[in-house]
């Protein structure tokens, strides 16, 4: 018998800390749970787990390099100096996070693999790289989009979505240019030069799930501002996706794959079938990017689980309406598996020291 088990979040969403130098409140920064993290790295490397092979899989969007600033400006044009700056103020605004990462670390058969989504699309510079293996004082297996083990198949959920996929050939932009800077998806300028500013006059903007809810709820609540909105976000897309730059890629074909995902969100589910219908080897998908926590078992057996998000989200579904914070996470189990290629796959939700977890359900 195996005492072995992974471990999987995604989405935490590392800010910069929740204050800025002056004191006052840094409305970009949503991760709060430095405390619940060292817990729960903890206990799973105390007690029963004390002797265990553990790997933790921090599966997309860990650090939110994305909207931490550098000097003062959010910009989309992010060379490997600006994105190390950036990361080095994360490292420095959670020093409980990462202390408790290089403590995990350091234990006998513990391993961290990373697996960059695209919030963290910073990671894929080297000296991202090097600066948080020098942090922990250890390696971490960096993975730029999948993962797979023993039957078990991670990856953030990105690629599949058109709007936020990075291309897999081309991270980097150099051509005409001094130094290379990173090929940002559409979304991303997105986020940088709209979302960013909105959030200045409304910072939960990016919190409220499912947004065609908070559409319609501000249709009714909030009309004017609503409507400028919806004006402004159709300007900037046709002004990015119909006028050329050196700084992203514009191409007739992707620009039309864009309007699709943005008219018809596509659901990770699918892509997730997918990946179980064509490998046979395949019994499990462990996804994060949505932000909703989700258990799925198909008629096969096989399964689908989304990790969801540790930062503070609100809903407008009826059946999970108000806000909350959920520290869900996958438990990926070989304890007590009969075949070693075919761990126990399990969506969790961390409760703390004195309710250690309990199996998700939903609401």
């Amino acid at each position: 018998m195996s005492s072995k088990i992974k471990l999987v979040v995604s989405d935490l969403h590392i800010g910069s800390g929740v204050l800025h130098e002056d004191g006052s409140t840094n409305i970009f920064e949503d991760f709060k749970a430095d405390t619940a993290w060292k817990e729960f790295l903890e206990y799973y490397t105390t007690g029963e787990f004390a002797s265990s092979e553990v790997e933790l899989i921090l599966n997309g969007d860990i650090v939110n390099s994305l909207q931490v600033g550098y000097e003062g400006f959010f910009s989309p044009i992010i060379t490997e100096k600006m994105a190390v700056e950036k990361v080095q103020k994360i490292i420095e605004g959670h020093p409980l996070f990462f202390d408790s990462l290089k403590e995990f670390s350091q234990k006998k058969k513990h391993q961290i693999t990373y697996i960059i989504g695209n919030h963290d699309i910073d990671v894929f510079w080297d000296g991202v790289k090097d600066l948080l293996e020098e942090r922990i004082d250890n390696q971490i297996n960096f993975v730029h989009f999948e993962y797979q083990k023993d039957g078990v198949h991670y990856e953030h959920g990105q690629q599949f979505e058109e709007v936020n996929k990075t291309d897999p050939k081309k991270l980097f932009i150099t051509k005409g240019l001094r130094e290379p800077i990173l090929n940002l998806p559409w979304g991303s300028h997105f986020v940088l030069n709209f979302i960013v500013p909105m959030k200045k006059q409304r910072p939960a903007i990016d919190k409220v799930r499912p947004l065609s809810n908070f559409v319609k709820w501000s249709f009714f609540n909030d009309f004017l501002w609503t409507l400028k909105t919806i004006i402004k976000a159709l300007l900037y897309f046709f002004a990015t996706r119909f006028s050329k730059s050196i700084y992203r890629t514009n191409q007739v074909g992707t620009t039309f794959k864009i309007m699709k995902d943005l008219l018809f969100r596509p659901k990770l589910s699918r892509g997730a079938k997918k990946i179980l219908q064509d490998n046979e080897h395949i019994h499990a998908v462990v996804m994060g990017h949505t932000h909703n926590a989700l258990y799925m078992r198909f008629n096969d057996g096989k399964v689908y689980l989304n990790t969801g998000t540790w930062t503070e989200a609100t809903s407008l579904r009826l059946e999970t309406l108000g806000k909350h914070t959920l520290y869900t996470y996958a438990f990926i189990d070989y304890r007590n598996a009969q075949d070693p290629h075919k761990p126990t796959v399990t969506l969790k939700e961390w409760k703390g020291n004195w309710h250690q977890h309990e199996n998700y359900s939903g609401y």
